[in-house]
């Protein structure tokens, strides 16, 4: 475990960690359950158990799969650029036309005993973002680190990416009623309004996307 595949670790999860899917969830429990607390704890307690338990399946899928396949690092960096390509794609073509923000309506049933299952699937359902934990997976795997040492390294990745969830639940809790105010408006920022059509902003997309696949196909 060199000190530069250290840092890149820690950017690679100080990036993933900007969850906003999470984040919002955190300040819709903050301002609407009965039971704000133990709610928010066990919600984060779920999307982060599944998060490193998704980390150590793709780690572990990964490290028997280079057993079979020569070079899998290689491989995996051009899957990573060409699905990255595949996103941005997406995104273009969402930029064609005028939508509306989706909000994230907590339904009755969520409360301590539900919260923990709530965070598994919104964790497994936000996996398209998670390019971050691929490229840190890899980057373990092409160093050739130890199994122990990789895994306690994600651990630690994990950690961080639970960093930002985590405080803005500490800060609803201990602050209880002073934030609720900018919760909201935070809230209301993520989830409503309108994203406008805009061609240039879909060039722009489709300019990365081919940019993702050059490197895939070119310099990888």
């Amino acid at each position: 475990m060199s000190g530069g595949l250290i840092a890149a670790l820690i950017g690679l999860a100080v990036v993933d960690s900007l969850n906003l899917s999470t984040i919002a969830v955190v300040i819709l429990i903050l301002l609407t359950v009965q039971r704000p607390a133990a709610t928010g704890w066990v919600y984060a307690a779920g999307a982060v158990v599944a998060f490193f338990g998704l980390t150590m399946l793709v780690y572990f899928g990964a490290s028997f799969a280079g057993t079979l396949v020569e070079d899998l690092a290689t491989w995996m960096r051009r899957i990573i650029f060409v699905g990255f390509g595949v996103m941005f794609v997406v995104f273009g073509v969402r930029r064609f036309r005028t939508r509306e923000r989706r909000g994230y309506p907590l339904l009755r049933w969520v409360n301590p005993l539900t919260a923990f299952p709530l965070g598994v699937v919104a964790t497994l359902a936000d996996l398209p973002n998670a390019f971050p934990m691929f490229f840190a997976v890899e980057r373990l795997i092409d160093a050739e680190v130890p199994s122990a040492a990789a895994v306690a390294a994600l651990a630690g990745y994990a950690v961080i990416y639970a960093v930002p969830t985590v405080a803005v639940l500490v800060v609803g809790i201990v602050l209880k009623d002073r934030p609720r105010d900018r919760f909201r408006a935070v809230y209301t920022r993520l989830t409503s309004g309108e994203v406008s059509a805009s061609r240039p902003m879909a060039g722009l997309h489709f300019t990365l996307a081919a940019v993702c696949v050059a490197v895939a196909a070119f310099f990888v």
